[in-house]
């Protein structure tokens, strides 16, 4: 043999002539090939002023000097291009590229090693079998590389978790992520055994809910609600059924205005029984009319014993009650600024000498969208200034000849406007007053149509048509 078998190395022969010569070939392409690192493997013309010592693997297609030696390494050395053919196995490291290459089966490729992956990995403290990466530290830092960073944490089916659990002397103490389902949830234990929900978002609309409340927020509906109110009931109940009801009626309105109703309605179910009145002070937060509901078959069967009160543009509307009031002052309804309230089937027995079955002082909205019945007198069943009171077709049954001052009432621009009404029964009293250009508006129906037993007046601008 006269050279190596790795890197082809001439040997010096015995007996031969100028020793220097071969010898110096061999230090020349250990130069070269020991710790192989070449300038690039992309560059297809020798470059014009090379230094000496520079490499170059050389490309398919390399055209001057390097034409027909492709996949060779080419070294300058002593001012002219030396080659080296290589060998499967042999690594050069890319400094153009920052890659590590090597030849195998005639091609120079990207270099690769087979790293065993180790089942477990401890950091600064012990891994186990379901803890298999395991790390102690003050902390861990994932920072990005490019734009951003992402952690992710999958499961194999709905049911299964996806979570990040934080505890307190290895006992849970809150959990954030899929646990047991597809929806978001937040929860949180006293003792890593029994964990509330605080906080659950739904999958599949993004609805966020807490199921144990949460302060400062507003319950949100996703559809109508009822509650239930009894006299057999407790204001400490949460009034969501008929075995849970409230005991008054203004616990549920206030419990309705808790809440976002998020345009949903929400009614209020009076069981039979007596029960004092109420307020409802403003609208419904997000929209949508609230239902105070009774008896709408016999309403005589769930009775007010004091009056309701609307007002600041509250959506309401009221049927299947009885109001009947013992205490002078006190109006049956009384409605005010901007409130919209329709009424059902009701109805009226007595109230004060002083007060009103159906009171409003300021512009608002009050309409009749079934018949009703009044039993029981007032100083006046409409007593309409400023608002605008309208209904059609209704029928008005009077029983027992109640007593009114007057039975209809409108002042400073209040209307009362009745298409088509009938009247059954009688009253005493004046049939109407409309002052200071209030209207009544009967559609036609003559002067003496309206209950009463003695005739109407229309003083200061009022009219009656």
């Amino acid at each position: 043999m006269d050279a190596s078998e790795n890197l082809n190395l001439p040997y010096i022969l015995p007996a031969q002539a100028q020793k220097h010569v071969t010898h110096n070939e061999a230090i020349k392409a250990i130069d070269a090939l020991l710790h192989l690192a070449v300038g690039s493997r992309n560059v297809t013309s020798p470059p014009g002023s090379p230094a000496a010592g520079d490499r170059y693997i050389v490309p398919v297609g390399a055209t001057g000097a390097w034409t027909g030696r492709a996949r060779d390494v080419a070294a300058w050395q002593d001012g002219v291009w030396t080659f080296y053919t290589p060998r499967d196995g042999w690594l050069a490291y890319a400094t153009d590229e920052n890659r590590m290459l090597t030849f195998e089966e005639g091609e120079w490729g990207l270099a690769t090693v087979s790293v065993a992956i180790p089942v477990e990995v401890g950091i600064n403290t012990t891994a186990d079998a379901t803890n298999r990466l395991a790390v102690a530290s003050p902390a861990s830092l994932f920072t990005n590389e490019g734009a951003g960073h992402q952690v992710k944490i999958n499961k194999a089916n709905a049911g299964d978790t996806a979570s990040l659990l934080f505890q307190t002397g290895w006992s849970g103490r809150a959990e954030m992520g899929l646990a047991g389902s597809d929806a978001f949830r937040v929860k949180v234990s006293a003792d890593g055994s029994t964990f509330n929900d605080a906080m659950v978002v739904d999958q599949a609309t993004g609805r966020v809910s807490f199921p144990a409340g949460a302060v400062g927020l507003r319950p949100q509906l996703t559809g109508n609600l009822t509650y239930y109110v009894a006299t057999t009931g407790s204001d400490s109940n949460n009034g969501l059924s008929a075995g849970t009801p409230f005991s008054t009626l203004q616990k549920a309105i206030d419990e309705a205005h808790r809440l976002d109703c998020a345009s949903y309605d929400v009614t209020i179910e009076l069981a039979n029984g007596t029960y004092a009145g109420a307020s409802v002070v403003r609208p419904l937060i997000g929209g949508g009319t609230l239902f105070i509901k009774g008896n709408e078959t016999t309403p005589a069967s769930v009775v007010l014993s004091s009056g309701l009160s609307f007002r600041n543009g509250a959506q309401v509307r009221v049927s299947g009650l009885r109001i009947a009031i013992g205490t002078d002052l006190i109006h049956a309804l009384s409605v005010s600024n901007g409130v919209t309230l329709r009424l059902g089937k009701m109805e009226f027995g007595v109230v004060g000498a002083n007060a009103d079955h159906i009171f409003a002082d300021s512009p608002c909205q009050i309409v009749l969208e079934d018949n009703y019945t009044i039993n029981g007198g007032a100083r006046r069943h409409m007593n309409i200034a400023m608002g605008y009171l309208t209904g059609v077709n209704r029928t008005f049954t009077l029983t027992g000849t109640p007593a009114f001052t007057q039975f209809i009432a409108t002042s400073s621009c209040g209307t009362v406007a009745l298409s088509n009404p009938t009247i059954v029964g009688t009253a005493t009293g004046s049939r109407y007053i409309a002052e200071t250009n209030g209207v009544i508006n009967t559609f036609g129906k003559a002067a003496t149509f309206l209950p009463g037993s003695t005739a109407g007046t229309i003083p200061t601008g009022g009219i009656y048509a």
